[in-house]
């Protein structure tokens, strides 16, 4: 497929990135140094570092796969929580003050909070969710390079027939090993701050390239305005008939904003210089990580129209042929049902669908699907009903996640595809040794450091580190190798991931802010919603091979069936739990977000209830943060203080969380966070864009302008304004975090054990 150039174009960034990580290794000096980089990241590094880390080969597809399916009309509702993510942001809400305890680790916080048993019980809950949740990552990127780069799904070497994803597996998680050994986390800080600094142009370039090979109102627009009633990909107002991803995600969204501090103590939460340079970066965050997080609409766009517009009716039939016969090679493991399936669908027309002049498309039909019908009568045919059932489900969930490399490479050049196969090695890289290293520090730091009574020698604490990285490592692979994907992506890393997050998020957040928690409190919240996700994850897995086959044997199924309808009635069109017969078969009608809502809001309950009767003392949160909780000083004449009467300019840097600390470019940048989330985000975009719409009864048309200006044209101006204030930002922060870890002066007892006087939590 690439000449020898357009390898080259590949292999160099990610050399050059490995190189720079073994650089690093003359700056571990200490315990610290190899856990938080020293605690010497400036913002930019911060804010460069967290998009790499964050925006993945998982996260393209998973937009790509939700986009394809549900369209973007509901992410207009999204704007109702500006001003509430603007306001969390602007006060640093849990970040600031997670910091200020100086916790090396969620676990260090929780012994210092709770005590030495939560955090054990902590590390396994939050180790065990994050290996499950995270080992999807690696198995989805590998398969994503497999596609995009038709390699075969297998190989022989010496007369050995290997599979290729394990063996491709182990190369990408072996890299990713050998830049975590080298210098921990200030190997990966530096590395994922630089492959931000490259992906950058990488972004520009795409986002070009798509909107100028694709007509926004020839194409684009039309495409997504063709769908039936409640299902539109543009109309917010018309989204009553989607299923997954509707409003109620925007319910679960605004919960976890307030009380979601699950996610304290990972990825670079705990290396910034100080908590305002942790707070700046979280605002900055929000402005925007240039073109990044803008990718997954562009390529949406470019599948949408790929596989839906009759102008390319001709490649979508060729895409649609080899999608079904490679995931049948992958999946299926009887030759003659490969054979029958790709037959079925390389035997299916050409299917031009004329806009206006044929019906519209919707969820059930669409120009997909014929060839998921035809492809599950194949399986039909030569399996069994339940077996079937089963790889059906798994053979359509890999069908529209590798739909997204499969169009790549037939609709983009060669040069286009290079330099995105070059991205999505620096996204796989930046992103499974992060994730590796937080899990990593969860398992050491949290469940088996406490186990010793004095601080273990620096050698040995890292050497003790190093070995857990490399068990984590060989985790991912299993679990990748053993991994089956039956469910959207966003909804499979939400399901795995709630026996951890859906306790946490009560556990810190009010941990943080409300002195009467308990460690019994605490307890409750995370055993009770860990066990609500596990049965969850048990029903919801098992459901086509295992649950329905029990309750049709016992006669159960239907007044299971009838009780669910009923229970989603009155929400409805919120949560909707009536199914037809064909999903019934398939999939659990109850999907993962709403099983982790009813699981937080069981937690929180919980955690307040059990708290308030077990409560003997407040908790001293003023000594956890250490903050000065003396008396204040008296005032010179021996009378009460006068205090100042606050002005209207006080008042407004309030509102926007201006302190002491901030700087003049600090404060301009969180009235421009305000202006953008706010005034144009909450008011401009949103509030007068909906009293706009039904004033004058905007049709499909407007809604596709509207999408045009707010979705493309202010995205990719305000992306190319922040690619270059953030390169130059990251390059001057990178100076820095040299000269400080240079110079700063090294304390061994620093290494996220608590000391024996830290205040704990009331207990009952």
């Amino acid at each position: 497929m690439f000449a020898w150039y357009h390898w080259l174009a590949v292999a160099a960034p990610a050399c050059a990135v490995c190189a720079l990580a073994f650089s690093c290794r003359r700056y571990v000096r200490s315990v610290s140094d190899f856990l938080v980089a020293g605690r010497c990241a400036g913002r930019y590094v911060l804010l460069s570092g967290s998009m790499m880390g964050s925006l993945s080969v998982v996260t393209l597809v998973a937009g790509v796969e939700t986009g394809y399916t549900s369209g973007w009309a509901y992410s207009f509702w999204n704007d109702l929580l500006m001003p509430l993510s603007a306001m969390l942001s602007l006060y640093g809400w849990i970040y600031y003050r997670f910091r200020e305890t100086r916790a090396m680790s969620a676990g260090q916080f929780f012994e210092m909070r709770y005590g030495k048993g939560l955090r054990r019980l902590a590390a396994v809950m939050r180790g065990t969710a994050d290996l499950l949740g995270n080992c999807i990552g690696p198995a989805v990127a590998v398969r994503f390079f497999i596609y995009l780069l038709g390699i075969p799904h297998a190989f022989s070497v010496f007369g050995v027939r290997l599979r290729t994803f394990p063996v491709l597996l182990a190369a990408c998680l072996a890299l990713a090993l050998a830049v975590i050994l080298a210098g921990g986390r200030i190997s990966l800080l530096v590395t994922d701050a630089v492959q931000g600094l490259v992906s950058y142009p990488v972004f520009v370039a795409v986002v070009a390239y798509v909107l100028c090979r694709f007509s926004w109102q020839g194409e684009i627009a039309p495409v997504m305005a063709d769908r039936v009633p409640g299902e539109s990909f543009l109309d917010p107002y018309d989204i009553s008939r989607l299923r997954d991803f509707n409003l109620f995600v925007l319910v679960v969204a605004c919960y976890r904003m307030v009380v979601g501090g699950e996610w304290v103590g990972n990825g670079y939460a705990t290396v910034a210089k100080s908590a305002h340079e942790g707070k700046m970066s979280a605002l900055l965050s929000s402005v925007g990580f240039g073109l990044a997080f803008f990718m997954p609409f562009v390529l949406t766009c470019a599948v949408l129209c790929t596989m839906n517009h009759a102008h390319y009716a001709p490649e979508a039939r060729v895409i649609r042929a080899e999608l079904c016969a490679r995931v049948a090679e992958e999946l299926v493991e009887d030759p003659a049902v490969q054979a029958a399936v790709a037959e079925a669908a390389a035997a299916l027309p050409e299917r031009r669908h004329v806009i206006g002049a044929d019906p519209p498309l919707s969820r059930a039909a669409n120009l997909d699907t014929p060839t998921l019908d035809a492809v599950r009568g194949a399986l039909s045919s030569g399996m069994d009903g339940a077996s079937a059932n089963r790889l059906y489900q798994g053979f359509r969930t890999t069908y529209l996640q590798q739909m997204l490399p499969v169009a790549m490479r037939t609709v983009f050049p060669r040069w286009l595809s290079a330099l995105l196969v070059a991205l999505c090695v620096l996204l796989v890289l930046s992103t499974d040794d992060t994730r590796i290293f937080d899990i990593a520090t969860t398992w050491t730091q949290d469940f088996i450091l406490p186990f010793f009574k004095r601080a273990p020698p620096p050698r040995l604490h890292l050497a003790v580190f190093k070995c857990v990285v490399v068990a984590v490592g060989c985790c991912f692979w299993l679990g990748s190798c053993l991994f089956e994907q039956l469910d959207y992506i966003n909804m499979f890393v939400t399901i795995a991931c709630s026996m951890w997050f859906t306790g946490a998020g009560a556990v810190v957040t009010l941990g943080l802010y409300w002195r009467r928690g308990t460690a019994a409190g605490a307890y409750a919240a995370l055993l009770s919603a860990a066990a609500i996700s596990l049965c969850g994850v048990f029903v919801q897995r098992g459901w086509a091979a295992t649950v329905l086959p029990w309750l049709a044997a016992h006669g159960l199924d239907g007044a299971v069936r009838h009780a669910l309808e009923a229970a989603s009635a009155p929400f409805d069109p919120w949560i909707r739990w009536t199914v037809s017969d064909a999903e019934w078969a398939v999939k659990f009608p109850v999907n993962s977000v709403e099983l982790s809502f009813f699981a937080m809001l069981v937690a929180l309950l919980l955690y307040v209830a059990v708290s308030l009767l077990t409560c003997r003392r407040p908790f001293d949160l003023d000594r956890m943060l250490h903050r000065n909780a003396g008396p204040a000083a008296a005032p010179r004449n021996g009378g009460a203080a006068a205090a100042p009467r606050p002005g209207a300019a006080h008042f407004a840097r309030r509102l926007v969380g201006i302190t002491p600390e901030y700087t003049r470019a600090d404060r301009a940048v969180a009235w421009f966070v305000f202006a953008k989330s706010v005034v144009y985000g909450f008011f401009g975009a949103f509030v007068a864009v909906a009293v706009c719409a039904k004033a004058f009864h905007w049709g499909t048309r407007q809604w596709a302008a509207k999408f045009f200006v707010t979705g493309v044209a202010v995205p990719v101006a305000l992306g190319l304004l922040t690619s270059v204030w953030f390169s130059w930002g990251t390059a001057r922060d990178l100076r820095r975090l040299f000269r400080d870890l240079e110079t700063r002066v090294r304390d061994d007892r620093d290494n996220g054990m608590v000391e024996k006087d830290a205040p704990k939590a009331p207990r009952p």
